[in-house]
């Protein structure tokens, strides 16, 4: 649209070559694919193939099932499938109470062998199968409305061969990661990446710097928020992996993140450093000229940006200080935060984001005691998923529920700078005087 930011395009609403799609299956795991010009299947754990063609020209949101013949089809649910209003009662006005206390449990009920199952799904769909095994069960019929529900979702969770298309967004990824991983992502769930977003104020312009262990998680939510405009520095150390900042093909926008090492920021004389070192021509005669020479424009073309990147920090304080870390990486973390705290502007805010409270706990007392900050606070997020049903809407009591991941600690930097004239000293010295009554 003419309103657009330059270089950005609205998102396209088919799924098409040259971008990232999630696939999530009917056990809710999710997986990230890359559909690129060389991508021919898509290999969704226990799942037989789904080539590139059933999922192409698809929108995102897309169903697609398993047939009986094996090919991959865009399923909808009919109108047949929704479920039920729940019944007020009976014709009588009175409510009917059931109860599954005397089914047995033994595992007894069902007619048919394992065998004859897997000779089920090898000839007929996953409907199929889960309407099969319901009418050999000989306690389906007597079991609850709500109880034969979860039945058929269960069977069909077991035997239906289905994923849905989903858009890369912030959010899917960090729900696959924290899936897939949880100790890749330092333990950063979603609600508490967007309360880093809101606590060090990113915003179109601004300027930050920050330690992102998080497989690039914090950046590229940061670089999606700027648009283009503003600038990242990234600190690290060793690898700089870009698994989010790659999946969340963000395009152009990606240029606004800057990585700098943390070696390079620490150090007296940067400019003295292997990373930061003038290319020099070489002359090797087993390589053409032409090919050195190429080698040589890449090499000062990389010197060129380097040096453009730490001046820039160099240049004036950032907006915010943002350091996410994992459990193994408090030494890391606590060079980060004195090398950053050195140019975080008055004014400007720090976000911290680890997984264990007392280290973060000593933080805050050291920097309420400094002086050197204000509105210290030190916050743990509890979220809490829910399954909505008809009347039977209640919290997910499981163990991967995650109710509390992480504490984030967050301050405001101020300074004590002493007035310049003595006249304005010699005013606030002086007593005030006490008003009197007449």
């Amino acid at each position: 649209s003419a309103s657009a930011p330059s270089g950005l395009r609205p998102a396209a609403k088919l799924l098409q070559r040259g971008v990232h799609v999630v696939l999530r299956d009917m056990e809710a795991t999710q997986k990230v694919f890359w559909l690129g010009q060389g991508c021919k299947d898509l290999r969704m754990g226990r799942y037989p193939p789904i080539p590139i063609e059933a999922v192409l020209d698809q929108p995102y949101g897309a169903i697609l099932r398993r047939s009986e013949g094996g090919q991959w089809l865009r399923y909808r649910r009919t109108c047949e499938e929704q479920p039920p209003p729940p019944a007020g009662g009976d014709e009588g006005g009175e409510e009917e109470y059931v109860s599954n206390a005397l089914l047995a449990q033994d595992n007894s009920a069902q007619a048919l062998s394992p065998g004859e199952v897997s000779e089920l799904k090898g000839r007929c769909s996953g409907d199929e199968v889960v309407a099969a095994i319901a009418s050999n069960s000989a306690t389906f019929a007597t079991k609850t409305k709500f109880a034969q529900e979860k039945y058929l979702r269960k069977k069909e969770q077991k035997h239906v061969q289905q994923v849905t298309l989903l858009r890369a967004t912030l959010f899917e990824l960090c729900d696959t990661y924290m899936k897939a991983s949880r100790n890749k992502v330092c333990g950063l769930r979603f609600d508490m990446l967007s309360s880093i977003l809101c606590q060090a104020d990113v915003q179109t312009g601004g300027r930050f710097l920050v330690l992102d262990s998080a497989c690039g998680l914090v950046v590229a939510a940061m670089a999606q928020q700027l648009c283009g405009s503003g600038q990242v520095f990234r600190m690290y150390r060793g690898g700089c992996p870009e698994k989010a900042l790659v999946e969340l093909d963000l395009g152009e926008r990606c240029s606004v993140v800057r990585p700098l090492p943390l070696e390079v920021l620490q150090s007296d004389d940067p400019w003295s450093l292997e990373w930061l070192r003038q290319p020099e021509p070489t002359t090797t005669g087993e390589a053409s000229e032409e090919l050195l020479a190429s080698k040589l424009v890449s090499r000062q073309e990389r010197f060129r940006s380097r040096s453009a990147d730490l001046r820039g920090l160099q240049a004036r304080p950032v907006d915010s200080l943002i350091i996410v870390a994992g459990d193994e990486e408090s030494d890391l973390a606590s060079e980060a935060l004195e090398v950053g705290l050195s140019h975080l502007a008055p004014g400007g805010r720090l976000v911290v984001f680890g997984q264990h409270l007392q280290p973060l706990a000593a933080r805050q007392g050291v920097f309420r005691t400094s002086g050197a900050f204000v509105d210290v606070k030190l916050n743990q997020l509890f979220t809490r998923e829910y399954q909505v049903l008809p009347q039977r809407t209640h919290p997910i009591m499981t163990a991967e529920a995650m109710l509390c991941e992480g504490f984030l600690l967050t301050a405001t930097k101020v300074t004590n700078e002493e007035r310049a004239s003595g006249g304005d000293a010699a005013v606030d010295e002086a007593p005030r005087k006490k008003r009197q009554r007449s």
